[in-house]
């Protein structure tokens, strides 16, 4: 298994979806309905698609957040740097704001919850989740998984949420959650954000609506990650695809994106290349 950084963040979103299916929360509730803490200041105004669409309006403070020993203790206590739903930015406790409240609603730890209703039944069984030292799934990152059983969550999504003619997750949840939130087109990008990644954003995953991997349909999306791991699902082509690149040493980020290219370009490259070989 390895680390597939940021991608873990479609799993983050899948609980939801389930949730949703269920009827357990809806898209526009507040989330403080489930995260407490947040109701005695404006956070209460943050809703599920702000954390969905990273308009949650929160702090972004990369390293602050990513090295607290306690990520859960730290979202609760996140401050806002802006009003919820005025500004796309990408940032961390937001989407582990995500995984607090699928736990707090089923009781369960994320991995737990996604296993019986998603992962066993597509056959992922050895997926994991990586956890704090308090033991909570680190909502905004590194599932570790296979190159195979990230395919299978892919295949899932390429199949409108059906597997062996059970309906695992609704159609309509993948298909707003791999299309550009209308709150997306409202909103700016934050200071210092890239826009050209808030025009192709789903919920907590990447779509292709504005063309970020060159040559791929505009209908595709991914579950992306750091170092360009990724998940490419092109719905037009019936294909899935998967990159995984696990550095040794995280610090030299520089050294393989010159070696691997793992850039946005990088990655539609080896995409173009593997479909050739498929459909000669």
């Amino acid at each position: 298994r390895f680390d597939v950084y940021s991608a873990g963040k479609a799993y983050a979103a899948t609980a939801i979806g389930l949730l949703m299916d269920e009827g357990r929360l809806k898209i526009d509730d507040p989330a403080c309905l489930y995260l407490t803490e947040w109701s005695g200041d404006d956070r209460r105004k943050i809703t599920i698609r702000h954390l969905l669409t990273m308009t949650s309006g929160l702090k972004l403070d990369y390293e602050g957040f990513t090295n607290t020993e306690d990520p859960t203790a730290a979202t609760l206590g996140w401050p806002l740097e802006r009003l919820p739903g005025t500004a796309w930015s990408y940032e961390q406790a937001t989407a582990h704001a995500v995984g607090l409240i699928v736990k707090r609603i089923t009781g369960q730890q994320p991995i737990l919850f996604l296993r019986e209703r998603v992962l066993n039944p597509i056959g992922a069984v050895e997926t994991d989740w990586l956890r704090s030292r308090k033991g909570d799934c680190l909502g905004w990152r590194s599932v570790l998984t296979s190159a195979r059983e990230l395919a299978l969550l892919g295949q899932l999504y390429l199949n409108k949420g059906r597997w062996n003619g059970r309906q695992l997750l609704r159609e309509a949840f993948i298909s707003q959650a791999t299309g550009n939130d209308p709150l997306l087109a409202e909103v700016p990008t934050a200071p210092g954000q890239d826009d050209f990644r808030r025009r192709g954003y789903g919920w907590l995953m990447f779509v292709n609506t504005n063309g970020i991997w060159e040559g791929v349909d505009r209908r595709a999306f991914g579950f992306l990650g750091a170092y360009h791991n990724i998940c490419l699902v092109d719905p037009s082509r019936d294909f899935v695809f998967v990159r995984m690149v696990t550095p040794e040493d995280q610090k030299n980020h520089a050294a393989f994106e010159n070696a691997l290219d793992v850039t946005d370009r990088g990655t539609a490259r080896i995409w173009r290349t593997v479909l050739a070989a498929f459909t000669k």
